[in-house]
């Protein structure tokens, strides 16, 4: 290196430093658009491949999965629900409203990408596109409310789906996304290290003991076994999960029976990587600066004001479904191999979020994040 030539004052410069949290902010943004455009690519996978999004499965025979030889089937098995499946199939691949009963893919591309989209935006401007987004879909919604009722297609999906040869055509679908979904998993991860790296200085600044935690934090980050809680839980399910679908005694015997080997070769392998980070120390979220705090809040506030039924945190979420927030099995529970009842009653059935937990099905319209290690992973602050 060569210094200033003796007795020249160096230049000082007058471009004001940008306060750490203000720094943390913009990395969140970034975070957010390249994890927008991540979706983006799995639900354009997932539509054409006919798959549900989330990982834990907790949308499974909620108008998704889907196949066109399964409606053709149920279509010739119920003629008279023949109007029901072709409003099914129109609405899966055009409805993005919150208002819709079941999982349509516009639903995802909306909630998991054009709404973060616009929550990056400045106030008030952010609430003005994403209510006029919201807008849109809804009027698209209200135009399918004159086509007939779909539930009877999506009933006749997941009763196809729910049987040994629908089992196996569905691990033979998601297993033709793998790459897709291994790719979303360390993209996601990345997308949002640079943030979780400068929160963590930021941290470590305000109470330098917490250092240990943080930096243990980071890792569990990376290498957290479980669905939701690290991208190494992302990676392992995304391989497991075509196994859990075949016959038995390799698979499940059913829907969610959390048997079988592949499932029981899934959970202590989860156990066993847990068991090594449980020798770090307790993981401790960082707390960023002011700004970064604020923004925050006032993500949360302008997000309840437009989408009440999914929050900004639930819209970041990639392949963890926000049900799953306090979840630590990546599978749902036993006995909930069934999607009957009326519109109406599966509403109320599925408000109670805190069944989540236990693996009940819940509707996308009440499954907001609950503030766990998912959700500080998950979410766009």
């Amino acid at each position: 290196m060569v210094g200033p030539e003796h007795g020249v004052i160096p230049g000082v410069s007058h471009v004001a430093v940008q306060p750490a949290s203000v720094v943390t902010d913009l990395l969140y943004n970034a975070g957010d658009a390249i994890n927008s455009v991540a979706n983006a690519v799995v639900i354009a996978t997932d539509a054409a491949l006919g798959l549900n999004f989330y990982l834990d499965d907790s949308d499974f025979g909620w108008g998704v999965p889907f196949n066109s030889v399964f409606a053709g089937l149920a279509a010739l098995q119920s003629p008279g629900d023949v109007g029901s499946i072709l409003s099914y199939v129109a609405q899966l691949y055009l409805n993005p409203s919150y208002n819709s009963t079941n999982y349509y893919y516009p639903w995802y591309l909306n909630d998991l990408v054009l709404q973060p989209l616009a929550g990056i935006l400045p106030a008030p401007l952010n609430s003005v596109v994403a209510k006029g987004i919201n807008g849109v879909a809804d009027a698209i919604n209200d135009a399918f409310a004159n086509l007939p009722d779909p539930a009877a297609g999506v009933e006749a999906m997941w009763n196809l789906y729910n049987t040994v040869p629908g089992r196996a055509l569905y691990a033979a679908q998601f297993t033709l996304s793998i790459p897709v979904q291994l790719i979303d998993a360390v993209v996601h991860w990345a997308a949002y290290l640079p943030a979780n790296v400068a929160a963590t200085v930021e941290s470590a600044i305000q109470v330098p003991a917490n250092i240990p935690g943080l930096l243990s934090n980071l890792v569990y980050d990376a290498l957290d076994p479980r669905l939701g809680y690290g991208m190494l839980g992302s990676i392992a399910i995304t391989l497991a999960k075509p196994f859990f679908y075949l016959p038995s005694p390799i698979g499940e015997t059913g829907f969610g029976a959390q048997d079988g080997l592949a499932y029981e070769l899934h959970t202590n392998f989860v156990n066993a990587v847990s068991g090594l980070l449980s020798l770090l120390p307790t993981p401790i979220a960082p707390t960023p600066f002011a700004a970064a705090a604020a923004r925050k809040a006032s993500v949360q506030a302008a997000d309840d004001d437009t989408a009440p039924a999914a929050s900004n945190e639930r819209a970041a979420v990639t392949k963890a479904s926000p049900a799953r927030s306090n979840a630590e099995s990546p599978r749902r529970a036993a006995g909930t191999d069934s999607v009957d009842g009326t519109a109406a009653e599966k509403s109320a059935r599925k408000a109670d979020a805190a069944n989540a937990s236990q693996g009940q099905r819940q509707s996308k319209k009440d499954s907001s994040p609950s503030g766990s290690r998912a959700v500080k992973r998950h979410s766009a602050a």
